[in-house]
C-alpha cells in the first residue's frame, strides 16, 4: 500500500482549494451610473388654438379627477389637469386662466380636508397659485355654474354646501376669500355681464334670487324674481346658456324660457315649448347634463332629446340632436344623438362638441348652415365619466 507522507497531503489540500479561485474569470468592471433624470414639463402646443376641455370626475377613483384637453381639429390629447375631489372649474378668455375648485384629503380618501382654489394659466396649463377656501365647497358632478368668474373678472365665485347653500367670494386681487353669501333655497352661479358684481341663482321654488356685491365683494343687495317654474310639475335644469344678459333655459319637458339676469330682478322675455303635440305623443323630451348650446350669436339652439320619456329621464342620454330657430321657434334641422349628454359650441360658433354619455366619446362638427354638421373629428374614450365641455376658443 502506497502511503503519502503526512505533509504532502497537507499540500494537495491547499492546491486543491485554492485551484478555483485562479480558474475564476476575472470580475467585470461595473457599468456606469446612468445620469440622473429631470422631470420637465411642457406647454401646450401653440399651433393646436382650437381646444376643447372635458371635465372627469373619474368616479371609480374620485380622488383623482381631471380635465383633459383636445385639439379641436384632430382630436389629439394636449395635456391634462387634476381636479383632485370632485373639483369643479371654469375658464376665464379674458386673462386666460382656468379656475378650479376642489378638496384634498390628507389622506387620500380620510384625513384632513383642504378646499382650494387653483389658478392655473390656460396656454401652458401651469400651475400659478392658490387661495384656500372654507371647507365646504360642494363637491358635486362637473357643471357649469358651481364654480365661476364674476362679470368684471375681479371675483371667482364658488357654490358651497354644507348642505346649506352658500357662496364664496374670492378677491383675485388680493387672493382671498372676502365674503360668504348665504343662498338659502337656491344653487348655481349666473352671472351678469352688464353688471360686473351680479349674480342670480335657480331656487327650488321656482324663483330666480339675484344678488349684487359692494365693491370689497360684501353682498349689498338681493332682489327674487316671481315664480318662474314648477319644479314639481316641470322643474327646469340647472344648466343655463347665455349670450351677455341674455340666459337660455330648459325644463324637462321641453319649454325654453328666456331671461334677461343684467338687473337687480330676473326679467322674462320669452317662453315657448320645443315639442310640438305629436313630439309630445311620443314622448320627445331633452335630456343630459349639458342637454343644450347656443351658439355665441344667439340665433341658434342645438338640444339633445331622446324619446318614450317620462319623469326621471331628464338624463338620458340624445337618440336625435334638434336645432332651433330662437327667433321663430322652428327646428331648422334634426341630426343623430351620438348618445349626447353634454353639448357646447366654440366661442366663434364655428363648431358644435358633443360627449357620449355611454362610451365617453368626443364628437366635433363644423357647424353649417340652419344646423347642418359636417364631422371634423371625433376621441373614442375622451373621459370616464364626464358631464362638463366647454371650448378654449
Amino acid at each position: 500500500m502506497h502511503m503519502i507522507p503526512r505533509h504532502a497531503g497537507r499540500a494537495l489540500r491547499v492546491l486543491a482549494l485554492a485551484a478555483p479561485l485562479a480558474w475564476a474569470p476575472a470580475r467585470a468592471e461595473p457599468a456606469p451610473e446612468l445620469p440622473a433624470e429631470t422631470l420637465t414639463t411642457a406647454g401646450i402646443d401653440a399651433a393646436a388654438g382650437e381646444r376643447i376641455y372635458v371635465a372627469d370626475v373619474a368616479i371609480s377613483h374620485i380622488a383623482d379627477g381631471r380635465i383633459r384637453v383636445f385639439d379641436a381639429r384632430r382630436g389629439r390629447l394636449l395635456g391634462m389637469l387634476s381636479t383632485g375631489f370632485v373639483g369643479n372649474f371654469s375658464y376665464h378668455p379674458p386673462t386666460r386662466e382656468l379656475y378650479v375648485a376642489t378638496t384634498y384629503l390628507s389622506r387620500s380618501s380620510r384625513g384632513e380636508r383642504s378646499d382650494v382654489l387653483e389658478v392655473h394659466d390656460a396656454d401652458t396649463l401651469a400651475f400659478k397659485y392658490e387661495v384656500m377656501l372654507p371647507p365646504k365647497r360642494a363637491q358635486a358632478l362637473n357643471h357649469r355654474g358651481l364654480v365661476t368668474t364674476s362679470g368684471d373678472g375681479r371675483f371667482v365665485l364658488v357654490q358651497n354646501a354644507t348642505p346649506a347653500t352658500s357662496i364664496s367670494v374670492v378677491n383675485l386681487e388680493q387672493r382671498s376669500v372676502v365674503a360668504e353669501v348665504p343662498t338659502p333655497g337656491c344653487w348655481g352661479i349666473l352671472p351678469s355681464a352688464s353688471h360686473g358684481s351680479r349674480f342670480s341663482m335657480l331656487c327650488g321654488d321656482g324663483r330666480v334670487a339675484t344678488v349684487t356685491l359692494g365693491e370689497n365683494g360684501q353682498p349689498v343687495g338681493r332682489e327674487v324674481s316671481d315664480k318662474l317654474f314648477d319644479a314639481d310639475a316641470d322643474a327646469w335644469f340647472h344648466h343655463a346658456e347665455r349670450v351677455g344678459d341674455r340666459y337660455w333655459f330648459l325644463s324637462f319637458q321641453g319649454t325654453l324660457t328666456e331671461l334677461d339676469l343684467g338687473g337687480p330682478v330676473a326679467l322674462v322675455k320669452g317662453s315657448r315649448s320645443l315639442v310640438g303635440a305629436a313630439g309630445r305623443k311620443s314622448g320627445w323630451r331633452p335630456g343630459g347634463y349639458q342637454p343644450f348650446a347656443v351658439d355665441p350669436t344667439g340665433a341658434w339652439l342645438v338640444v339633445a332629446m331622446h324619446d318614450k320619456g317620462q319623469e326621471g329621464s331628464h338624463k338620458r342620454v340624445a337618440r336625435q340632436l334638434w336645432t332651433v330657430d330662437l327667433a321663430t321657434g322652428q327646428r331648422g334641422a334634426t341630426s343623430p344623438g351620438h348618445k349626447a349628454v353634454a353639448l357646447t359650441f366654440s366661442r366663434d360658433g364655428q363648431r358644435l362638441h358633443a360627449l357620449d354619455g355611454e362610451a365617453g366619446s368626443l364628437s366635433v362638427w363644423q357647424w353649417g348652415a340652419r344646423g347642418k354638421l359636417k364631422p371634423i373629428t371625433t376621441v373614442a374614450r375622451a373621459g370616464e365619466a364626464s358631464t362638463q365641455i366647454e371650448s378654449h376658443d
